[in-house]
């Protein structure tokens, strides 16, 4: 399992996990991104072997973010599970937490558009996803 969260929430993680750092995703992102691990790499072989992976304040990432990730999972799990080449994160199960009402990232000069079509459930991977909430049950005393 694999714990991530963007940002100064990364902080209360063990060893600071931020999503850049352990998936290695680029500055400048596009529509074709992948991050930076090498099929061979440690890291590669770590996420070969990852079977959950939580992805906290992920509602205030670009989509491209999680396309790159996308991308590079399949990739890397491509020579260990069938067809992973054809599953959203190459077969792992990635959930993403946080409160889709929270104040959505910037983009510099950008319209109100442009600001959706940069939120994740803009992202080809968005039918993907099941949405789950939480709730409170509240015992009889």
């Amino acid at each position: 399992m694999l714990n991530v969260a963007s940002g100064i929430a990364s902080l209360l993680l063990p060893s600071d996990k931020t999503t850049h750092s352990q998936f290695a995703i680029p500055l400048l992102l596009n529509e074709d991104s992948c991050c930076s691990i090498k099929q061979e790499s440690l890291k590669a072989a770590f996420f070969k072997h990852t079977t959950l992976i939580i992805w906290d304040k992920a509602p205030m990432i670009n989509r491209f973010t999680f396309e790159a990730l996308d991308r590079t999972l399949r990739d890397i799990m491509c020579f260990i599970i069938d067809d992973s080449l054809h599953k959203p994160f190459g077969g792992k199960v990635v959930v993403l937490g946080n409160d889709f009402k929270q104040i959505l990232f910037i983009v510099p000069n950008a319209s109100t558009t442009e600001i959706v079509l940069a939120t994740i459930i803009s992202a080809r991977l968005w039918k993907y996803c099941k949405i789950l909430k939480l709730a409170q049950k509240h015992a009889c005393v």
